[in-house]
Order: structure tokens, then C-alpha cells, then sequence
């Protein structure tokens, strides 16, 4: 009658499967009609650094969920009610179909606090990342766009997840399972990617309890009125019993308040952590170290602080756009399809059997370098061209031997049209490489 523990932990799987799918036909229908109503809200740029970021942030993620459950089911196991007898949290379906429909309330209401839970949890995470610097650090890239469409969900940051499901061990200590917990922070970042969208208004009687796209786009602003405001996941109703909340009035300029003027999601990543590094050492104190480490983003002591780190509003007058040649960015969005794809049968193989470690860990170390690459390569750097070449021969190399190691016909298949555009990539490098370089001597 009731689902058990792999029950549950299969039909994640399924919803977020189902979630992944629909997410991607919502972008490409949101982005179809930016184009067609001539919004703006989609630049090919930004949305190939936002995919690029977030098949990162998925790939990093791997190890990291397998760590964050073991520890979790370890202390549920070891440290929680249920080890003292308190059973609060069953883990079943709160619904049965035979022999009638039936609903179980004492597991649909575990079921709904779970959620709720999360929720509240996850408002605090994300409130601390935009008050504590060094978990800024761990956010920082989430909202280094300057745009406000769906793709922006996806650019995550790759250690984000390390902070984040710390905070979610209390809820293993009250006897809740992994499983239970998992798919209520799934549906919690489910319902996260529909709030970051321009092309909805505000949503009448909703706005009071619930997270809505206008007020996640305050979220997302760098007017001083807006920032550090909104920080709930689904329930707006923290922000306004904590003091957080702000409605959206002006239109928001999205963004962060100092830009980063790239798309590398390295810099993107890591730019933050390297920043508060390099204050450290210029730092005369352990006390004034630890307080760059631990007190707001943008704190410095008095001595550090100079005229750049005035606030700025408008924080920028012109957006990060630059002018790629066609050719070139066409070159980008064929390599970027095909490293996405490839990013992505990585993540599956890899919940499937985690036990591949190091092949996974190669070709994963391969997509992120090669990520890297096409994004600098759309803003022209003069290196980009010799890491594409190294990068195409790398991955000639990797097919020719897949096609001859594998017997499989389906992976000698898609091998062949891979091993025939990585070619034709390194022939048009080199083939073009003066113009290449005309181009990126001014931003190399």
C-alpha cells in the first residue's frame, strides 16, 4: 500500500527528471519569445555562460551530494528522535490508489513540514551567503548575470552545495530521512527556477505568502534599496517576519554592485575567494584576517578601504556584451551544444554508478576545461584559439579511440559525427587563426 525508502528515493529521480525536461522547454519557449517580442531578456552570450556554469555546478556536485547524504543518513542513523523511539517523519507515500484513494494525513503533514522546514532552513543559508563573506563567495556567481530569465537558475556556483547542505543536518537529527529530505530540497529548488523570469507580473494574493517572480527580482537587484532583500525559497513569508522583504517598485538592475566583467566561469567562480585571499594578506592584523572572512561582503578596515570601493548606483551604465564575430559565435554554440550533452551524460552516468571514479573525473575535468575555453573564445582572448586547438586534438584523439575500443554500434555512431566536427573545428582554427587574432589582439 505505502512506498518505501527506494520508492521514494526512485520517484526523486523520476520528478526531477520530468522537472529537467520541462525546465529546458521553458527556456527555449521564454527564449523564443524574448527574441520574437524583441524583449532583450535572452543574450546567446549570457545564455551559454549560464549553461556553461551550470553543467559545473552539476558535475562538481556529484561528489559533493554523496558526501553531504552519507553524513546526513549517518546522523540520522546515530544522533536523531528516531534513535530514541521518536517517530515522527515515516517515511511513505501520503497517497494510495487500492483500494480506494486514500490519504494518510499524519504522513501528508510530515511530508508538508519537511518542506516546510527546508524552506525555512534555506531561507537563513541563503540570507547568511549575502551577510557572511566567505559564503558569499560560495554565491557570488548565481548573481554575477546581468540579466533576469530562466537560464539564470542553472549558474550556480561549484562549492555552493558544501555550505548549503550543512545547514540542512539539523533536519537529519529530528529523524527526518535522507530521502524525505531530498526530494524536499529538490522541490524547493524545483519551484526556485520558475521565479527568475521578467515575463510575469506580480501575481495578486500570492505576493503575501509566497516567493514570486517580482519579489525574487528585487532579489536579484543592485539598487541599494534592493540589495540583500528577498531572501526567502518559497515562502516570502520569512523576509516579512524577519525584516528582509522588499517589494519591487523600480525597475531592477541585475547584476552585482562591482561587476565581473567576463564570462569565464572560473573567474566567475572563484573570484571572490581570491579576492578575499588577497585582502587577507594585505590585512596588519589576525583580527581585521578574520573579519574580511566572516563580517559582510565588501567589509575592509579602514587602512584597505579606497575610492573603487564606493558604492555605485547605477552600478553599471552598459551591460557586458562583447561584439563576437558571427563566424565565431557560431563556431561557440556548435561546440557548447555538444559540450553540454556531454557534461550532462556524465551527470547521469555518474548518479547511476558513482563508483566510476576516475574516468569520470577525467572527461568531467575535460568538459569544465573545454567550458572555459569556448566561453573566453567568445570574448576573443588571444589564448582561447591555441587552448581550442589543444582542446579539439584532445578530443580527436578521445574519439578515434572510443571508436576503435567500443564495439557498441549505437556509441561508434555518435562517435563519428563528434569525430567529424572536432575536425572540422581544428581545420577552421587554423584556417582562420589571422582573423582570429586580429580580433583578439585588442582583448587579449
Amino acid at each position: 500500500m505505502f512506498g518505501g525508502a527506494s520508492l521514494m528515493s526512485m520517484n526523486s529521480d523520476i520528478f526531477m527528471e520530468y522537472a529537467f525536461a520541462a525546465m529546458l522547454i521553458l527556456i527555449g519557449v521564454e527564449a523564443f519569445f524574448s527574441f520574437w517580442k524583441d524583449r532583450g531578456y535572452y543574450r546567446v552570450n549570457v545564455l551559454i555562460a549560464d549553461v556553461s556554469n551550470g553543467v559545473i555546478f552539476a558535475l562538481a556536485g556529484i561528489g559533493i551530494l554523496v558526501g553531504a547524504l552519507f553524513c546526513y543518513n549517518w546522523l540520522e542513523s546515530n544522533f536523531s528522535l528516531s534513535q530514541i523511539g521518536i517517530q515522527l517523519f515515516p517515511l511513505l507515500n501520503p497517497f494510495s490508489l487500492e483500494p480506494n484513494f486514500t490519504v494518510h494525513w499524519n504522513v501528508l503533514a510530515a511530508w508538508v513540514f519537511s518542506i516546510v522546514l527546508a524552506d525555512f532552513i534555506y531561507y537563513w543559508f541563503h540570507r547568511h551567503t549575502h551577510t557572511i563573506n566567505i559564503l558569499w563567495a560560495c554565491h557570488v556567481t548565481h548573481h554575477s548575470t546581468e540579466e533576469m530569465n530562466l537560464s539564470v537558475a542553472f549558474r550556480g556556483n561549484a562549492f555552493q552545495r558544501i555550505f548549503e547542505y550543512t545547514y540542512f543536518l539539523p533536519m537529519a537529527m529530528l529523524g527526518i530521512p535522507w530521502e524525505m529530505f531530498f526530494l524536499s530540497h529538490r522541490i524547493l529548488k524545483v519551484y526556485q527556477f520558475f521565479v527568475h523570469t521578467r515575463f510575469v507580473g506580480k501575481l495578486g494574493f500570492l505576493e503575501i505568502f509566497m516567493v514570486t517572480p517580482s519579489n525574487h527580482r528585487v532579489h536579484h537587484g543592485t539598487q541599494r534599496k534592493y540589495l540583500d532583500r528577498n531572501h526567502g525559497g518559497i515562502f516570502i513569508i520569512w523576509d516579512k517576519l524577519f525584516g528582509s522583504f522588499e517589494e519591487e517598485t523600480d525597475e531592477v538592475i541585475y547584476g552585482l554592485t562591482k561587476p565581473v566583467r567576463t564570462f569565464n566561469p572560473i573567474t566567475l567562480n572563484l573570484h571572490v575567494y581570491s579576492e578575499i585571499l588577497a585582502n587577507m594578506k594585505k590585512a596588519r592584523n589576525w583580527s581585521d584576517r578574520l573579519k574580511l572572512v566572516f563580517k559582510e561582503p565588501g567589509w575592509k578596515p579602514d587602512y584597505m578601504i579606497t575610492p573603487e570601493d564606493d558604492f555605485k548606483e547605477p552600478a553599471y551604465l552598459e551591460k557586458y556584451d562583447p561584439k563576437t564575430p558571427l563566424n565565431v559565435m557560431i563556431y561557440v554554440i556548435l561546440q557548447a551544444i555538444v559540450l553540454v550533452s556531454v557534461g550532462l551524460l556524465i551527470w547521469k552516468v555518474a548518479k547511476l554508478d558513482v563508483t566510476q571514479g576516475w574516468p569520470l573525473i577525467l572527461v568531467g575535468s575535460f568538459v569544465v576545461f573545454s567550458l572555459v575555453s569556448i566561453n573566453r573564445t567568445m570574448e576573443m582572448k588571444k589564448w582561447s584559439k591555441r587552448s581550442e586547438v589543444i582542446r579539439n586534438i584532445i578530443l580527436v584523439g578521445f574519439l578515434v579511440g572510443v571508436a576503435v575500443y567500443f564495439h557498441i554500434p549505437a556509441i561508434v555512431y555518435l562517435s563519428i559525427p563528434l569525430l567529424a566536427l572536432a575536425l572540422a573545428s581544428l581545420f577552421w582554427i587554423v584556417v582562420k587563426r589571422k582573423t582570429f587574432y586580429s580580433y583578439s589582439l585588442a582583448t587579449s
